[in-house]
């Protein structure tokens, strides 16, 4: 899990990202001293298929 810290934290200052696990990401998010970065690679651009639901 990629996070940004929003204050000082033991592990980095404030503005700085770090790859971290999902545990200790979710603790650092939950105690207010980081954000979840959204992971580029983990986005889908995928088109959903559209299938036509019309009654006849």
């Amino acid at each position: 899990m990629k996070i940004k810290y929003i204050k000082d934290a033991p592990n980095g200052p404030a503005g700085m990202t770090d790859d971290v696990s999902d545990f200790h990401g979710n603790i650092l998010v939950l105690t207010g001293l980081a954000e979840p970065v959204p992971d580029k690679n983990k986005t889908s651009s995928k088109q959903k298929n559209k299938t036509n639901t019309k009654d006849e």
